[in-house]
C-alpha cells in the first residue's frame, strides 16, 4: 500500500544541502476503501499543500469523524474525491454526524457524495476556541441525513470566510435545513462568506420540522447568497434576519419555487437582486421583525416574483427615517382579484418603476411607482454552474415564472 507519494524529493533535497529553510514538497495521498482512510482523515498528517484523493468505492465507519486540518493561506490543504469517480462517505447510524471539521482553516473538501449521520457536516471550533475559517466545501452530493447538512452554528463562534460552492442536497431530516449559518440572537456568527451555485430540494419530508433552504442567523453578516437553485422546502428558500450594524448580505440572482413557507424571507439589512421566485405557499418575499431584526436598510430591486395565495410581496413593520426600505424596479405578479402588494405600519419606504398584476395595498409610494401587466415573461440567468440543470430541464423551469395568474 503506497499511502504517501512524494513529489519533487530529490529537488527538496537539493535545497536542503545547500542550507535552504524551504519546506519539503507538498504530498499527493491517494486511499482506496481497504486503507486506514479514517486515520489519515482524523489524524494530524496532513500539512499545507497536501492532497488526499479517494478513489472510487464506500467508506463507511462507526465512529466519531473529527478533522482538525489546517493548511495555509494560499496553500491549503485538499481532501477529493478521485477525478471522475464516485466516492460515498456512508455514516452507518445517525448516533454522529458524518463529519465534523473542527477549528479547521484554510481546507478544501471537493467532489464527496455524504450520507446518513445525524448532520452531514458539522463545522465549529476546536476544543481551544479556534475557530473555522476560510474554508471551501464544493461539489458534495449530501442527500439523505438524518439531521441538517450543513452547520455552522456553535455559540460564542465567528465563522469568517467559508465556501459553499456547487452543492448538491436534498432528502434532509430533523430541523433539515440545507445551510444552517450562525446560532439564535446572534450569538454565533457567520460572515464574509460566499453560498454559490448550490443546488437544494425536497426539504419537506414528513422528518422535517423546519427545512429552510439557506438561514442566516441574526447578527451574521458580509455574506453573499448568489446563483442557488432551491425548491420544495418546508420553511422559505432563503431566510436571513438582521446585520447588527454591520455590513448588508446580499441576496442575488437565485432561482426558488415550490415552498412551503415563502420564497425569501429577509428581516433587515440585505440587498435582494434579481431573484425569481414562483409558487411559494407563503408570500414571495416577506419581511417582519424577527429575533429583534426590524425591518430596515433593505434593497429590493427587479425580482421576479409569481405568486398564487399570499402577496408576492408582504412588509410588515419598522423602516427608520434613515435607511429605510427601497423596492425598485420588481416584477410581482400576484391574481388579477388579489393582492400584490401589502405593507403595513411601515415607515421611510421609496419605491420607483414597479409592475405586476393584483392590487398595491398600504404604500402609495409603490402605488405611485405601479404599472399594471397581465403576463410578464422573465429571462432566467444563465445559472451554467450549477448542478441542477444535471436533473432539470431548463425549459420547464422557465415555465414556472411566465404563466399568467388569474
Amino acid at each position: 500500500m503506497n499511502i504517501r507519494s512524494r513529489r519533487l524529493i530529490f529537488i527538496a533535497s537539493l535545497l536542503f544541502s545547500f542550507g535552504s529553510t524551504a519546506a519539503v514538497s507538498a504530498e499527493v495521498i491517494r486511499v482506496g476503501p481497504g486503507d486506514d482512510w479514517f486515520a489519515i482523515l482524523a489524524g494530524d498528517s496532513l500539512k499545507p499543500g497536501d492532497e488526499l484523493v479517494f478513489r472510487g468505492g464506500v467508506y463507511s465507519d462507526a465512529r466519531r469523524l473529527v478533522l482538525r486540518h489546517r493548511g495555509d493561506p494560499g496553500n491549503p490543504i485538499l481532501i477529493r474525491a478521485a477525478e471522475g469517480e464516485r466516492v460515498l462517505l456512508r455514516r452507518p447510524d445517525a448516533k454522529q454526524n458524518s463529519m465534523n471539521l473542527e477549528g479547521c482553516q484554510h481546507l478544501v473538501v471537493s467532489g464527496l457524495e455524504i450520507t446518513g449521520g445525524a448532520a452531514g457536516i458539522r463545522i465549529g471550533p476546536d476544543a481551544s476556541g479556534t475557530p473555522s475559517s476560510d474554508l471551501v466545501l464544493q461539489d458534495l452530493h449530501l442527500h439523505h441525513i438524518g439531521g441538517v447538512a450543513v452547520t455552522c452554528n456553535h455559540e460564542r463562534t465567528v465563522y469568517r470566510r467559508i465556501t459553499l460552492r456547487r452543492n448538491h442536497i436534498h432528502h434532509t431530516a430533523g430541523h433539515g435545513e440545507a445551510f444552517y449559518l450562525g446560532a439564535n440572537d446572534g450569538k454565533g456568527v457567520f460572515c464574509d462568506s460566499l453560498i454559490e451555485h448550490n443546488y437544494i430540494h425536497d426539504l419537506n419530508g414528513p422528518n422535517i420540522s423546519q427545512g429552510d433552504g439557506i438561514e442566516i442567523k441574526q447578527g451574521s453578516f458580509g455574506n453573499r447568497i448568489v446563483a442557488n437553485v432551491i425548491h420544495d422546502t418546508k420553511y422559505p428558500g432563503i431566510t436571513v434576519y438582521g446585520t447588527n450594524g454591520q455590513p448588508r448580505n446580499v441576496i442575488e440572482g437565485n432561482v426558488i419555487w415550490n415552498t412551503g413557507d415563502h420564497g425569501i424571507q429577509a428581516a433587515a439589512d440585505a440587498i435582494l437582486r434579481n431573484n425569481f421566485i414562483a409558487h411559494a405557499k407563503g408570500c414571495g418575499i416577506y419581511s417582519r421583525q424577527h429575533q429583534g431584526a426590524i425591518p430596515d436598510n433593505l434593497r429590493i430591486e427587479g425580482n421576479h416574483v409569481v405568486a398564487t395565495g399570499d402577496p408576492a410581496l408582504r412588509l410588515i413593520g419598522g423602516g427608520s427615517a434613515g435607511a429605510g426600505i427601497e423596492v425598485l424596479g420588481n416584477t410581482l405578479m400576484g391574481r388579477a382579484d388579489g393582492l400584490a402588494v401589502r405593507v403595513e405600519r411601515l415607515n421611510a419606504l421609496t419605491a420607483k418603476a414597479n409592475r405586476g398584476l393584483g392590487a398595491v395595498d398600504g404604500s402609495s409610494a409603490i402605488a405611485a411607482s405601479w404599472s399594471s401587466v397581465s403576463h410578464a415573461a422573465p429571462s432566467l440567468p444563465p445559472l451554467e454552474q450549477n448542478p441542477a440543470w444535471k436533473f432539470l430541464p431548463r425549459s420547464e423551469c422557465v415555465a414556472r415564472f411566465t404563466v399568467s395568474v388569474k
